[in-house]
């Protein structure tokens, strides 16, 4: 719709607002109550996701996937070596692009591990309510409205789950994602040009979302800086995907194979889409594309359909998702809608902006209906304890009776060893140059592009896994494996540490190929 075509003035303050309304919001100082509410709710939400993430951590709910492949690559780069990442089989940046993680680099000299990765997750995403804030009050020039659509981000469900799948450079690109649209919105081009890069840093994909903000910034009256963004853009997600990404793995971006027949790579599906229209229909409105649908938008009230333009920001990681032939990418609690979620809270602020200007009186009401959607979703889908998902285990509220064995186990393994451990004690051992998700490396499971080099057993030193974790097929490889090369020093409560004693037998090597899935 033309809702997003506002001009220049439109961003502007309207004369008589109240104090503080200005871009500096003085005129309170310290006593501003819409301060005080603002701040308030970005500590809370911090605070409350910062201690579940904790709490999971330590009762080993957290995972090797994708927390323990970011965790190792950040030791590894902290300790100058060959940035391998043995938990996924690629060098960090023949997985994903993510110079981001370079910033974390020096906490990690000072001790940093996965909870510092959490807590620094949490803090930025809650940042993001900053940005919506300052968006909201420079377009609808209303303060208190302004809070009440930064609370919309934070209780939006997906935002909230990602900080329980942590962790995920895709959720780290959020915050600057919004900052760098409140800042072209305003002309603070400097600013622009801080957020979009610290966005595009934290992952390639990110580069798409910015490059539809070129576009956005081209035709909204900015040609030069939106066509200079647009070129930028396109050509980092180039050099990303095609040159860092197949010269660190030697193969190429892996996820190209993620469309099944539609092609292996962009170009290719991209043309399958425009010359089989339907079949492009037909897969876009399939039950589970349709339920995505519904739970992406329910929250905002279906409002972002009034600022098309805005929304298209969503627009490339969207068609991903709904024409990608991994189911995840279609469920609300996983990063792939990071990207998509920043598009929608977007085009909400702005639907609300051209409400203000076409019909002021129903401000008040469409910001309170969102407010009211978004409560409901969080209650019915979110995490969070208000949400009737909170005590249906997705968080290890209770401790585990195996607690104790669990913290020995991890304990028992020397630093530095080798190691092949169970995905959810991988986490608590990352830290060192090999250590391997179980049953890798006697079996590829989400090893490499095409699980090419598998890692030499021979070279693991110490197995540390959960009986109750593996598959019938695990135990019987961890029952091999035990009774000639390693001894077992420990089997407690089915948590089992074992030593290697024995290399493995000559000319039989114990290794086979399991399906693979991505990350």
């Amino acid at each position: 719709m033309a809702s997003d075509l506002e001009t220049e003035e439109d961003s502007q303050a309207a004369p008589g607002d109240e104090p503080g309304d200005g871009p500096s919001g003085e005129a309170l100082g310290w006593r501003d109550p819409v301060r005080w509410v603002l701040g308030a709710m970005v500590v809370g939400w911090s605070v409350v996701f910062i201690v579940l993430g904790w709490i999971r951590q330590a009762r080993f709910a957290t995972y090797s996937f994708d927390l323990g492949i970011y965790d190792q690559a950040v030791w590894l780069l902290s300790r100058f070596h060959d940035p391998f990442v043995t938990v996924r089989g690629l060098e960090f940046f023949g997985h994903h692009v993510n110079p981001i993680m370079v910033l974390f680099v020096p906490f990690y000299w000072l001790g940093a591990g996965p909870l510092f990765l959490l807590s620094t997750q949490v803090v930025v995403q809650a940042s993001g309510a900053f940005a919506i804030f300052l968006l909201a009050r420079d377009r609808i020039h209303d303060r208190w409205l302004a809070v009440a659509l930064a609370g919309v981000l934070l209780l939006n469900p997906t935002y909230q789950w990602l900080t329980w799948e942590f962790f995920h450079p895709d959720a780290l690109a959020i915050a600057p994602l919004l900052f760098a649209y409140w800042a072209a919105r305003t002309h603070r081009w400097k600013w622009f040009v801080l957020f979009a890069v610290l966005a595009a840093a934290c992952k390639e994909d990110v580069a798409l979302a910015i490059a539809v903000m070129g576009v956005l910034i081209a035709v909204r009256g900015n040609r030069r800086i939106g066509l200079i963004t647009l070129a930028a853009s396109i050509a980092w997600y180039t050099i990303a995907t095609r040159v860092v990404i197949p010269l660190s793995n030697g193969i190429g971006p892996f996820y190209d194979t993620f469309f099944g027949d539609l092609g292996k790579n962009p170009i290719e599906v991209g043309t399958h889409l425009a010359t089989h229209p339907r079949q492009a229909v037909e897969l876009a409105t399939e039950h589970d594309r349709v339920s995505y649908y519904q739970m992406m938008f329910a929250p905002v009230a279906f409002l972002p359909l009034l600022a098309i333009p805005t929304l298209l920001i969503a627009g490339p990681m969207l068609a991903v998702n709904i024409f990608s032939s991994f189911p995840y990418t279609r469920e609300i609690r996983y990063h792939y809608s990071s990207l998509v979620l920043v598009g929608i809270i977007l085009a909400t602020v702005e639907a609300i902006a051209w409400v203000a200007v076409k019909k002021p009186g129903l401000v008040r009401f469409m910001v309170g209906l969102v407010v009211a959607s978004s409560l409901a979703a969080t209650v019915a889908w979110g995490p969070s304890p208000i949400g009737v998902k909170y005590h249906s285990g997705v968080w290890p509220l209770q401790v585990d009776t195996r607690q104790g064995a669990l913290d020995d186990a991890v304990a028992s393994v020397p630093d530095g060893a080798p190691t092949s451990a169970i995905y959810n004690l991988l986490p608590h051992l990352a830290h060192r140059d090999e250590i391997y998700d179980f049953p890798v490396p006697w079996r590829n499971v989400n090893w490499g592009v095409d699980g090419e080099h598998l890692a030499d057993p021979a070279r693991v030193q110490w197995i540390v896994v959960d009986r109750r974790e593996m598959s019938a097929e695990d135990v019987a490889l961890l029952d091999r494996l035990t009774t000639h090369q390693f001894h077992v020093v420990s089997d407690r409560d089915d948590i089992v540490v074992a030593r290697r004693v024995h290399p493995p037998p000559r000319g039989q090597p114990d290794v086979s190929i399991s399906p693979r899935s991505p990350s």
